[in-house]
């Protein structure tokens, strides 16, 4: 069935996605079909496909969604206005998944997209470049089960197996971080005034329908890309975080999407973004809103990178003094040496220049 969510007809409205009667920005969802599938027992989990022109491996992705031992999903792929024959895949698989279409507008509003049109207790997010192993669902249900479903706020996350293009092995570690569980950070962001990101990309994360309640929508200005940052920082404050020490599916590396284990930095835009966004979801859960990146650790990459020295120095001291603790102190150290290496190379590469224009200590005169 094709629903116009801009339409003001009962169907209309009883097909449109929403958060809950909560407001969000959410980029011109242009049509949802939605299929009708049988009753079966056990959590409905919602596989959550985003997709931006990635018609190569959009078709491995969905497979390997409608092809997993746990029967009873479904599986919405958000189309984020791709050009490239993404829709066509889509449309393929018929009544077989729900497809959501939408006007441009980033991960961020991709993912409130697929998350205002799902059902299920459970929701497990997939980039369209890579794909789960078909036992994936089945043991994140199990973990979900064991700890209460959705008695309380939950993510799970775990390892990927790295990949080429071609779905070829790489000889790469898994991506994915570990860590024991269950993890909340509120405590340490009360102290540190920031949260790390501790999970692997995307395709690692599933939520529950409690923690979704709480952090859904997430912001879509400035959030084109690492929609997750919201996803994973927001759960660490205001839930539990379960790590999965096994590889539940493949992560694809290709041309320039290597994002999770690149150097690239978020603008200033994207930072504020979140912090405001991390601090309003500890006010709305009875939280007091602690999370300044600009008055943490999480701030001296960004003076490194500006080569701002003498600003580093002074913020060191004064995060030192508030802190005083082993943790400060050893990421001082870490960053001492980081800016040690980082002169070393300034160095070196001054030295090859001076030679290669024969100006080298040695060089005749």
């Amino acid at each position: 069935m094709a629903i116009d969510p801009s339409a003001s007809s009962a169907e209309a409205r009883a097909y449109r996605p929403n958060f809950d009667a909560l407001e969000h920005e959410s980029a011109g969802v242009a049509r949802v079909v939605r299929p009708m599938r049988p009753r079966l027992s056990g959590p409905l989990v919602s596989i959550l496909i985003n997709n931006y022109n990635y018609a190569a491996f959009l078709g491995a992705a969905i497979d390997s969604a409608l092809t997993q031992t746990y029967p009873k999903v479904e599986v919405i792929v958000v189309d984020d206005g791709s050009t490239d024959g993404s829709r066509d895949v889509i449309a393929s698989y018929g009544d077989r998944v729900v497809g959501v279409f939408k006007t441009n507008g980033g991960q961020g509003s991709a993912f409130n997209a697929g998350v205002a049109t799902s059902r299920g207790d459970i929701l497990c997010f997939l980039d369209a470049d890579d794909f789960f192993h078909s036992d994936k669902v089945s043991l994140i249900v199990d973990e979900f089960r064991h700890r209460g479903l959705n008695s309380r706020p939950m993510m799970m996350h775990h390892l990927l197996t790295p990949i080429g293009a071609e779905g070829e092995r790489l000889q790469k570690s898994a991506r994915g971080v570990t860590h024991a569980s269950p993890l909340n950070r509120y405590s340490f962001a009360q102290q540190h005034r920031f949260v790390w990101y501790e999970a692997g990309p995307t395709t690692t994360i599933s939520i529950n329908r409690a923690l979704a309640k709480r952090l859904f929508p997430i912001p879509e200005r400035y959030v084109r890309i690492s929609g997750d940052d919201f996803i994973v920082c927001g759960a660490s404050l205001i839930g539990e975080i379960y790590s999965i020490d096994k590889n539940l599916g493949s992560y694809r590396i290709h041309g320039n999407n290597n994002w999770h284990e690149s150097n690239q930095k978020k603008s200033p835009e994207f930072i504020e973004t979140l912090e405001t966004y991390l601090n309003q979801k500890l006010v709305e859960n009875g939280k007091s809103p602690v999370i300044a990146f600009d008055d943490s650790i999480f701030a001296w990459s960004r003076f490194i990178d500006e080569r701002r020295w003498v600003k580093l120095g002074s913020h060191m001291l004064k995060i030192a003094l508030r802190d005083r603790d082993k943790y400060t102190l050893l990421f001082i150290g870490h960053r001492v040496i980081e800016i040690g290496m980082l002169i070393m190379a300034m160095m070196r590469r001054k030295r090859d220049g001076l030679f290669r224009r024969g100006l080298g200590p040695h060089s005749s005169p």
